[in-house]
């Protein structure tokens, strides 16, 4: 590149598509191409959900890491209902968790709690056949802000605040609150003081479901109050005794149930390691009072 002296000259012009730098003391001057900015690669908007409490669907293609972000999180936990699921990776880093397939599985449920809000249920499935999606945000419902000014109110300090009655718990709460308590890790096992565990005195094995070879024994039972009266949530194990699949179907229960929910659908045959799984029911009565009317009755024998 070709210099020229300039003496005695201070000026800074700046030009379109170049740089022109002019100083004094008899030194060159260089014309420079200015470097275009670098081309930013647009990243996928997040796929946002709300949680209402029914568990969301998220489909995992493998070897391909999906990210999900709980905003407001200040804790977060994660624990598979059914154990472990083989070729599945999970972190938690501050707010965000990271799922990673390796192997492709059906669908699995996944408790996520995050801190100070509500716990959120996740079905998670892998398949090859799944497509690579956006990273998923998950929103819980904030508890509402108060526009009080504690200036503006007055009371007397010698009167003690008044109590608040504990607000009603509906299904999916029930549902959820036993599920973790007989399958989540120790770390994720609730601590509610509105829900607590009631009493179940026969354990034995009960006629629950019609036209199908199963063993239903009760496990345990909690209660609540509901919007309207008392519910009680059961857990109740089944084993499939047949060596064939079964498929569950709610119709097919005995019993007065407000609600029921299977944590398997399906049943392999008797022998195989997904043989059982738990059916959580919802009653406005104890278990026994609400099973009873649909238990077979042994005949009495009288002596001639």
């Amino acid at each position: 590149m070709k210099s020229t002296f300039i003496p005695c000259l201070l000026l800074t012009l700046c030009l379109p598509g170049s740089v022109l730098a002019l100083t004094s003391g008899a030194v060159p001057f260089a014309v420079e191409q200015a470097v275009p900015p670098a081309m930013k690669v647009p990243q996928p908007s997040p796929d946002r959900r709300i949680w209402r409490g029914t568990p969301i669907r998220v489909d995992l293609p493998l070897n391909s890491e999906h990210i999900i972000r709980f905003p407001g999180a200040t804790r977060l936990r994660s624990g598979l209902l059914g154990g472990p699921v083989p070729g599945l990776r999970v972190q938690v880093l501050d707010d965000h968790l990271y799922l990673l397939a390796k192997e492709p599985f059906a669908a699995t449920r996944m408790i996520v709690q995050t801190g100070a809000g509500p716990a959120v249920l996740l079905d998670l499935a892998a398949d090859e056949r799944f497509p690579t999606g956006a990273p998923l945000e998950i929103l819980t419902a904030a508890p509402a802000s108060s526009n009080i000014n504690p200036a503006d109110q007055s009371w007397n300090e010698d009167t003690p605040p008044a109590q608040e009655a504990p607000e009603p718990v509906g299904y999916v709460a029930m549902i959820r609150y036993a599920a973790q308590s007989l399958y989540a890790p120790p770390r994720l096992i609730p601590r509610a003081g509105i829900i607590t565990q009631a009493p179940l005195p026969d354990r034995g094995p009960v006629a629950l479901l019609r036209g199908t070879p199963l063993e239903a024994t009760p496990v345990a039972s909690w209660r609540a109050e509901g919007p309207q009266s008392p519910l009680w949530v059961t857990a109740v194990k089944l084993r499939n005794l047949s060596q064939r699949p079964v498929v569950l179907d709610p119709r097919d229960l005995r019993g007065q149930w407000r609600a029921a929910s299977f944590q398997h659908a399906r049943l392999s045959a008797s022998g195989e390691e997904t043989d059982t799984t738990t059916v959580y029911l919802i009653s406005d009565r104890r278990f026994a009072e609400a099973v009873a009317p649909w238990q077979p009755v042994p005949a009495k024998v009288t002596a001639p």
